[in-house]
Order: C-alpha cells, then structure tokens, then sequence
C-alpha cells in the first residue's frame, strides 16, 4: 500500500517515534491524525497542519469518546499505527513498585490499543485497502531484567499482531508489525548505548511498509531474533549488560 493520500491515525503521535511518522507521512500527502494525551502538543501538532484528537489510552472512557469522534469525522480512516508506549525501569524482583506503574504501562501498551483497534475495525473495514501497523519491540522477544513489565506489554502486543493477522486474513486489513531498534526518543533519554535517530528509522520504515513486510525493522534486529530464538543465554547478556 502506498501511504499518499491517505487517512492515518497515530496513537502517541506527539512525540519520539510517533511525532516522526506523523511529520513524514504528512509530507506525503497524507491526512494525520495525532492521538495523545498532552493538550498542549495537540495544539502545537494542529498549527502545523495535523489533525488530533486528545486521548489517554490508559482511560476505557476516553479511549470510547476517540472513536465516537473518528467514527463521526474520518469514516474514511485507512491506516492506524498503534504506536502509543510508555516504559517504568525498576527492579520488579527486589524493590516497592508503586502498583499503578504495572497497570498504566498495562494499560497503555496493550489494553488501550486492543480497545481502540477492536473497536475501530469496523471503520477500517470500509476501506478498499486498510492498514494496521503494530510496533512492538525487541524487548518483546527477549524480557531486560530492568524493564520486564515492558518487555512483557511488548510480547503481548506481538502475539496480538501475529493472531489479528491471521484473524483479518480474508479481510481488506492488513496487520504490520514494526519493530524498532534502541532509538533516540525521549523514553530513551537515559540510556548510553548507540540509537538510531528516529528520523533514519522512520525513513527506513516507510518503504517497507509500502512494499508490504508483514514485519518492519532493521538487521541489528534481524538477528537478534535468531539469537533471542536460538542463544537465549547470549541474548540476555546483551539486554543486561554483562560482556
């Protein structure tokens, strides 16, 4: 699918990785939706020409009253990026964590996406061609010891995004899984190892798209799968540190 000239919803478009896609596929000719939390952003996304719509996946309420307002202004929607993540760093095993940091990591990333995918596959399904790019991550592969409510929201949105696939395969929605390498968001502010500028991967991960990979990425990640699959103990070295 070409994505020019196209309606596209992004969830946690404001910023990193998100506010990236929104600003290339704008350039493309494409009507962008921005779904975010932060009214300000919102408002600064708007004068520069994207839609938005203000919405904590984190609440079923607002999550309902995003698609009560697409369902009434972009019944032409064609493209979702569930792309909305946030991450805790704790040690889950030998400390205190405040019990609404699992439930809105949770909540953001799974259960507010599969709500809003769920009930906005309805208007996806009047499309000719419809889209739905899940991004998950290599932490969904293989758990880090720091991040593993993370790593667990990002194997449970990857297992969702294989079974949807398979769910919606004689249907006019195709399901994308984009997984990208350690990149320098936000989110990611503190940690020193090497990142890909968001605009690069963006730029990579278009095309793929366009070409119709049913898993986006780059080949650091490639072979991190086999190694995850094949090496776990390798793999976990690399996630925690220890040469």
């Amino acid at each position: 699918m070409k994505l020019s000239g196209k309606t596209i919803l992004i969830t946690g478009g404001t910023s990193g990785i998100g506010w990236e896609l929104a600003q290339q596929l704008l350039k493309k000719d494409n009507r962008v939706n921005i779904l975010g939390r932060d009214q300000s952003k919102l408002a600064a996304a708007k004068k520069l020409g994207f839609l938005t719509i203000q919405c904590d996946l984190a609440k079923v309420q607002e999550i309902e009253n995003a698609v009560l307002s697409i369902q009434n202004n972009f019944t032409d929607l064609e493209v979702l990026f569930n792309n909305a993540g946030i991450q805790f760093n704790y040690d889950f095993t030998n400390s205190v964590v405040a019990l609404d940091k699992i439930e809105k990591e949770i909540m953001v990333n799974v259960t507010g996406q599969l709500i809003l995918t769920q009930l906005l596959i309805p208007v996806l399904s009047t499309a000719k061609q419809a889209l739905i790019v899940n991004t998950t991550s290599a932490l969904g592969m293989f758990p880090k010891p720091d991040g593993l409510i993370y790593s667990a929201s990002k194997a449970a949105m990857r297992n969702f995004t294989f079974g949807l696939r398979y769910a919606l395969k004689n249907r006019n929605i195709k399901v994308v899984e984009f997984i990208p390498p350690v990149t320098a968001t936000g989110m990611t502010a503190q940690r020193t190892e090497e990142k890909m500028p968001a605009d690069r991967l963006v730029g990579l991960a278009i095309p793929q798209i366009e070409k119709g990979k049913v898993i986006v990425t780059i080949g650091k990640i490639q072979i991190f799968r086999w190694l995850a699959f094949l090496f776990p103990s390798i793999a976990h070295r690399i996630l925690s540190g220890n040469k």
